[in-house]
């Protein structure tokens, strides 16, 4: 019998979601052409892990968006994880069919049950390559921390800003509460270089610390950055003490994923490997 995916598309702009990052740089043409590092077709697969009293922690269900997030906790050593690897997929779209103006469209899906799907973007070009985190279901905690984003070239103790403000449809008792619109203040620095041991190899990466300084306390992220790979490992603190680690596993280029058909047609291979 033919597998049936069942897909939540959980699209961006339905939550008022502004990009207010000014000092960004996004090319206005040829978005996706001159990627070096997120070229359309490329699926890069992380792992993950929730990080609370030092306990680790994985999802056993992570659905909805914002306001609407629904999710359950399980320990990660148990057999009953419904998200164990997050998926990246690069996509190539026509201008008006991108989710973000102007940014490459990328999609976020949850292995092994795959059961949904959202659309983001992210930015990259000569002057900065910036990430939008995956923010379905738990994920949403992300938005309250600084995204990954790099100036270039990178240089030792650089340092840059931004800000931008988010609803308080993100708020969540675990993550941080507040009423209105939250006003968060970046920091990023250029804090050291080293060689990372992963799964792909040994990499060479800058280490950038960034702060999201707000009225409920400050946030933090500490990521990774290879000039091969990009974001390969991102270590995030909340507001309230709760810290997600997310790091890169696997690497593969050159898909077609022109069409939903075809991204069904990369979903049913990787279920059918677990299998």
């Amino acid at each position: 019998m033919k597998a049936t995916f069942i897909f939540l598309f959980l699209m961006i702009g339905q939550f008022s979601f502004a990009q207010q990052y000014n000092s960004l740089v996004i090319e206005k043409d040829n978005v996706d052409g001159n990627n070096k590092i997120y070229k359309t077709g490329s699926v890069f697969v992380f792992d993950y892990e929730i990080v609370i009293d030092s306990v680790k922690w994985k999802l056993k269900t992570n659905n909805g968006m914002a306001s609407a997030c629904r999710f359950d906790l399980v320990d990660a050593d148990k057999d009953s994880i419904g998200v164990n690897k997050l998926h990246l997929l690069v996509k190539p779209v026509i201008s008006k069919e991108r989710t973000n103006k102007n940014q490459t469209e990328i999609l976020y899906l949850e292995d092994p049950v795959f059961s949904s799907i959202s659309s983001t973007g992210l930015v990259e070009n000569e002057q900065n390559v910036w990430l939008h985190p995956m923010r379905s279901g738990f994920f949403g905690a992300l938005e309250t921390c600084p995204f990954p984003y790099v100036k270039l070239p990178l240089q030792m103790g650089q340092e840059w800003s931004d800000e931008m403000k988010i609803s308080n449809s993100w708020s969540n008792k675990l993550w941080g509460e507040w009423r209105g619109k939250l006003r968060l203040i970046y920091h990023y620095k250029v804090c050291e270089q080293c060689k990372l041991q992963t799964s792909i190899g040994s990499l060479n990466c800058y280490v950038i610390k960034s702060t999201a300084i707000s009225k409920i306390g400050t946030a933090i992220l500490k990521s990774y950055y290879s000039e091969q790979y990009g974001f390969v490992r991102m270590e995030y603190e909340m507001v309230s003490g709760i810290k997600v680690n997310i790091w890169l596993e696997e690497v593969s280029s050159e898909h077609d994923f022109t069409n939903m058909q075809a991204v069904l047609k990369y979903v049913k291979e990787r279920k059918d490997e677990d299998v």
